[in-house]
């Protein structure tokens, strides 16, 4: 019986190490905000990707840390996606516009832990809402984080759901965060 689950976990073990790993679809869809408020402001917009590198996975195993990068373009469809629903809840985008506003990615990463039995995974999104005017600056962080311990190997797609999830929620929190849409309206009057 020792010998079988010794076979069993050697057989595991084998696979975690041998299987490749894909880029990851980092693809969150904030839902529209009835709180989202911005009149018939005009303004420029941008999201613009400050992480200090471009992988959105690190999985770290006793002898080395592989980092997976994310697939496609994941700040285009966003910005893409949120310049939407700024246009429904009013807004003109002008991007000549003296006010603009942007929503910077400081962090977008899940770090993996890679045990012989089991996994953790620790994520972390941080997003910064900025605002420039003439009238002067605004900015406020956003940030949420999660972690999560299962059996067997690193799993892409739970961390893909996991990052989208709390990329998510932390979008909710910016949308209906009345602060820095009050700032915005006051700078356009």
């Amino acid at each position: 019986m020792k010998l079988f689950f010794a076979i069993v976990f050697s057989v595991l073990l084998i696979s975690a190490c041998a299987s490749p790993h894909r880029p990851l679809f980092i693809s969150p869809k904030p839902e529209a905000s009835a709180s989202l408020n911005l009149g018939t402001s005009s303004f420029g917009w941008q999201l613009l990707d400050k992480r200090p590198k471009s992988s959105m996975l690190t999985i770290q195993t006793v002898d080395k840390v592989v980092a997976l990068p994310n697939k496609p373009d994941w700040r285009a469809q966003l910005q893409s996606l949120l310049a939407q629903q700024f246009q429904a809840a009013g807004a003109l985008l002008e991007p000549a516009a003296s006010t603009q506003l942007q929503f910077n990615v400081l962090t977008l990463l899940a770090q993996a832990k890679q045990h012989p039995l089991d996994h953790e995974v620790h994520s972390e999104v941080v997003i910064e809402v900025a605002i420039r005017s003439e009238g002067g600056h605004y900015r406020k962080r956003f940030s949420g984080q999660s972690s999560y311990t299962a059996p067997f190997k690193v799993d892409p797609a739970s961390v893909e759901r996991e990052l989208n999830q709390l990329t998510e929620r932390v979008l909710h929190d910016i949308l209906h965060d009345q602060h820095w849409q009050q700032y915005l309206r006051r700078q356009l009057q």
